[in-house]
């Protein structure tokens, strides 16, 4: 038998790796994400296309965010992380194929595996921050995850808008794969994560455990009523700026100033929810009320409406979001709170993948004022279901779910 020995301190991990990759990996993702509209219009694709292609890359994130979340558990977040990172890499050079057979499937084998690459990302760098922060700064490191997140949002649609205007998909493509690489340096500082057994099998017991509490049904379904239109603008809004007779560069300093008041919105919010006794349905009018301006950008003829419409919107998106959050990791256990917490990503993710689909379809038949009007109507109908789950509803301290 060896003797007991007495455990170095061990030094807090680092929190900066996930901050870099976060951001790097979305400069990455989305300096080619604005071209692909664009690059499905030059290939002489229709609307419906372009919805099509942003179904397929975000309704995937609806399906693998919670199975991929158990990966990480299991094999780690530093590996997943990094396949992510150099996934991501290898998938923005995809496209070329588009440029090289003057054909729009490939891009659709883009859409697939961006969803495959976000789906592996998400949730590792989460649960990365999770383990890593302390408790007590735990919504502070969220809240700086979440600003490098729209920072890099931000930041690639207007670097992917000027590298096509430069020169034209091909010099796209290229620049978002050089970004992308710079990415992996986060991953490489990473520490190295504890690794757990997968028990899928036990996934439907944990979900029917959150799924008794009305606080976060009505919570995911929040969130759905924002992914719809949220997905509608990510899908089709290049097609629709370009289609002002906006240049390129100019539609992806719009989406960047969207994204940039998202991620500058977040530490004011939490700082008023976090010091403010708010109720849950609050969650929900927020979602009416983006879902309502998102119905009246495809009436926008100028920059102006536009940007105050993305802006102002994105403000009351940021809240729902952060609200939604909040509201989950109070009434669900601790041990479910990933659980109730995936379960948002889904609905988010759903809602950016079914959003752009009928949108597309819609604008094709009847231009951009009916595809966002309708879209934003549909959005502003989930929400008021979600008002009716929601009202009454307190948050309240975390409830046990026995175990079976």
């Amino acid at each position: 038998m060896q003797p007991a020995m007495t455990a170095a301190p061990q030094r807090a991990a680092p929190l900066w790796p996930a901050y870099v990759a976060t951001f790097t990996f979305m400069l990455g993702q989305w300096a080619s994400g604005v071209a692909i509209p664009l690059h499905v219009q030059l290939l002489g694709g229709s609307l419906a296309d372009a919805g099509l292609l942003a179904s397929v890359r975000f309704g995937l994130q609806a399906f693998l965010q919670l199975p991929f979340g158990a990966l990480a558990d299991a094999w780690g977040t530093r590996r997943v992380l990094l396949l992510a990172v150099v996934g991501n890499v290898l998938v923005n050079l995809v496209p070329l194929t588009a440029v090289a057979l003057d054909s729009i499937a490939p891009l659709f084998l883009w859409a697939l595996l961006s969803g495959v690459t976000a789906s592996l990302f998400l949730p590792a760098i989460s649960a990365y921050v999770a383990v890593t922060a302390p408790e007590h700064a735990r919504g502070s490191a969220f809240g700086w995850v979440t600003l490098f997140t729209h920072t890099g949002v931000a930041a690639g649609p207007a670097i992917g808008g000027l590298a096509w205007d430069w020169g034209g998909p091909t010099a796209t493509y290229l620049t978002s794969s050089i970004l992308g690489t710079t990415a992996v340096v986060g991953p490489l500082f990473v520490a190295r994560s504890m690794r757990t057994s997968l028990r899928l099998g036990q996934l439907p017991r944990m979900i029917g455990g959150v799924a008794r509490e009305r606080a976060i049904v009505g919570s995911w379904v929040a969130a759905l009523a924002i992914g719809l239109p949220w997905g509608a603008v990510a899908g089709l809004f290049p097609l629709f700026g370009t289609g002002l007779g906006l240049a390129a560069g100019t539609v992806g300093l719009l989406l960047a100033a969207q994204s940039l008041a998202n991620g500058a919105s977040r530490v004011p919010l939490g700082r008023l929810i976090d010091r403010s006794r708010i109720s849950p349905v609050a969650a929900a009018i927020a979602a009416v009320a983006y879902a309502a301006l998102i119905a009246t950008l495809g009436l926008q003829t100028g920059v102006p409406g536009i940007l105050a419409v993305l802006v102002v919107g994105i403000v009351a998106l940021a809240f729902t979001l952060m609200m939604v959050q909040v509201t989950i990791s109070q009434v669900a256990a601790p041990e479910l709170r990933a659980t109730g917490l995936g379960g948002y990503g889904t609905a988010l993710s759903a809602g950016l993948g079914i959003g752009p689909f009928i949108a597309g379809g819609v604008a094709d038949a009847g231009g951009f004022g009916l595809g966002f009007g309708v879209i934003g109507a549909v959005g502003v109908t989930v929400g008021l279901a979600a008002i009716l789950v929601l009202a009454g509803v307190r948050s309240r301290p975390p409830v046990k779910v026995e175990a079976q």
